[in-house]
């Protein structure tokens, strides 16, 4: 219930401790548990834990091994459900010297690579979707990370998944959570929905270590980036626990 009385639907972007905790119907100590274990994705801002519903939506679906009837096929063709990031990124579509500036200036820059590779077609038209998303709540989620991508997904034209990583050391206004300049970023495409959702979890897991953040935002170049990727992926593969 909010402050009003009214029932929370849980449609925001971004939820509290309290929030996830009712969203789950568990307990906040539960919760804390968790991200103790780091069994449940987050990211803390500004000394508070904020949690991505699409994230945890996502997260509740390996949990269930629930997949969508009309993305089934594709999944199990492509091996989605074990995504690993370096394989979504080519050094072509990493950019490493973004220039600060308005947001709209920013995603331009990071749709470049996309755009040159014909990936998009109506470039116009993908930067406003990215825009709209923008105005709903910021992609800049905090510790100099931002991850933009459009409302929905199956507004792309076919293909995907790709991912381009823009590099700003400079830092940019990007109208993060935390209120800092936004560093790096990691621009999402795909056309559907659930591989959508499991990119951006994969992303949330990798970007939870600050030391590959910091590697990847001074990397000496495209290859760098990638092979600092490349290893957090292999981390995480050694580090799953068997099924």
């Amino acid at each position: 219930m909010d402050k009003k009385g009214q029932k929370r639907t849980y449609k925001e972007e971004v939820l509290t401790l309290n929030e996830v905790a009712s969203y789950l119907k568990i307990s906040e100590k539960t919760v804390l548990r968790m991200i103790r274990d780091r069994k449940i994705p987050c990211a803390k801002v500004a000394g508070q834990w904020r949690f991505l519903s699409a994230v945890i939506d996502d997260w509740l679906l390996s949990k269930m091994k629930v997949v969508p009837r009309n993305d089934l096929g594709r999944m199990v063709e492509n091996d989605y459900s074990g995504i690993q990031i370096s394989r979504l990124v080519r050094p072509e579509f990493i950019v490493m010297d973004l220039k600060p500036g308005q947001k709209r200036n920013v995603l331009e820059q990071l749709a470049g690579p996309f755009v040159r590779y014909g990936i998009i077609a109506e470039t116009d038209k993908f930067i406003d979707r990215l825009e709209i998303r923008e105005r709903m709540v910021s992609t800049a989620v905090g510790r100099g990370i931002a991850i933009p991508h459009v409302r929905k997904p199956d507004d792309n034209p076919i293909g995907g998944p790709f991912l381009c990583i823009g590099i700003c050391r400079a830092g940019t206004d990007f109208e993060s959570l935390d209120g800092k300049p936004t560093q790096l970023f990691f621009l999402v495409y795909t056309d559907s929905e659930v591989v959508h959702l499991r990119v951006m979890a994969k992303l949330t897991g990798l970007l939870r270590n600050e030391e590959t953040v910091r590697r990847i935002i001074h990397a000496s170049g495209p290859q760098e980036v990638l092979s600092t990727v490349v290893k957090e992926d292999q981390r995480g593969i050694v580090n799953c626990p068997s099924s």
